[in-house]
């Protein structure tokens, strides 16, 4: 039971650094060049969906591109 638990956490582990990673980056880095928002909708939220949505991708294919 342990060993599912631990393989599949380690299997969503791209989805967790699209999260705590990737988007906080790329907020950050927005935001050094003055980009606040697109469209309308918070850089976090924008970021969030975008890398959320990508590391969850990559998890269920096993490969990043």
């Amino acid at each position: 039971m342990l060993g599912k638990i631990i393989e599949r956490f380690l299997g969503a582990l791209p989805f967790f650094f699209g999260l705590a990673f990737l988007a906080p980056l790329a907020v950050q880095v927005m935001a050094e060049f003055g980009v606040n928002a697109i469209g309308g909708v918070d850089m976090w939220t924008v970021a969030l969906i975008i890398f959320g949505a990508w590391g969850g991708v990559a998890s269920w294919t096993g490969r990043w591109i």
